[in-house]
């Protein structure tokens, strides 16, 4: 369970990025934090992993999210950067995804078992042992989850998982989401990969939650999109 409780943040001397925010995510549930430019998405990320800190209650598998607790939160959470350069700092794909169960304790004979049996399960075993500055921007995409599954972690957080992939890496990125038995919590401004993946949204305007439920309804609501500046999904805006 992730659950957030009238959770406000601001930036220094600027106007609210978030002005109480409310909501829960159950366990194995794949949520869709969906908002216009500056609607705060990428903030929440932050927030739950103690990146930043605003005002209200947040908590994670029922441990708020303070400083005394923040290194058993993290180990809850698996946080897939929009910018897979800023997450991967290890020479190779398999230096990095050894990194963390290394150091949380797990023996290497088991790190080298889930490492394999991660990169199997996501198709890339090929690049267990290429340097990462040679991977293509949707292979380093992939890597980046790799990463963070190998570490087990409760609940993964994905920021924009598809920006900048081609359609052939989007299409994986999208199977690969469906795929995880994980508690999801996605941002994206592609709402038809959102429509693919996602039960529940939750659709953040002006600093507030604007409708949270089922992805479907909220997606197929032109009104609400576009009142919120956004669009139909691709997929939807011919049928409506």
């Amino acid at each position: 369970m992730i659950e957030f409780e009238n959770v406000s943040f601001r930036y220094e001397k600027e106007k609210p990025v978030l002005d109480d925010v409310s909501f829960r995510i159950s366990p194995g549930s794949k949520t869709g934090l969906i908002g216009a430019n500056g609607a705060g998405k990428s903030t929440i990320l932050k927030l739950l992993c103690g990146l930043e800190q605003g005002s209200g209650k947040i908590t994670v598998g029922g441990l708020p999210v303070i400083p005394e607790n923040l290194s058993a939160v993290r180990r809850q959470l698996g946080f897939v950067m929009q910018n897979s350069d800023q997450q991967m700092f290890m020479p190779t794909v398999y230096e990095d995804m050894l990194f963390a169960p290394l150091n949380y304790g797990v023996s290497r004979e088991e790190a080298d078992r889930r490492i394999d049996d991660v990169l199997a399960r996501l198709n890339i075993t090929e690049l267990k042992y290429r340097h990462n500055h040679r991977l293509s921007g949707g292979e380093k995409r992939m890597a980046a989850i790799a990463v963070i599954l190998a570490n087990h972690p409760e609940v993964i957080l994905m920021d924009e998982p598809t920006s900048a992939l081609d359609p052939a890496n989007r299409r994986m990125m999208i199977r690969t989401i469906r795929e995880l038995p994980q508690t999801c919590l996605i941002t994206s401004h592609d709402l038809d990969m959102i429509l693919d993946t996602c039960e529940t949204v939750i659709l953040l305007h002006a600093g507030k939650v604007r409708a949270a439920g089922s992805a479907e309804t909220i997606l197929k609501d032109r009104q609400l999109l576009e009142e919120c500046h956004l669009e139909l999904p691709l997929s939807l805006a011919g049928k409506n």
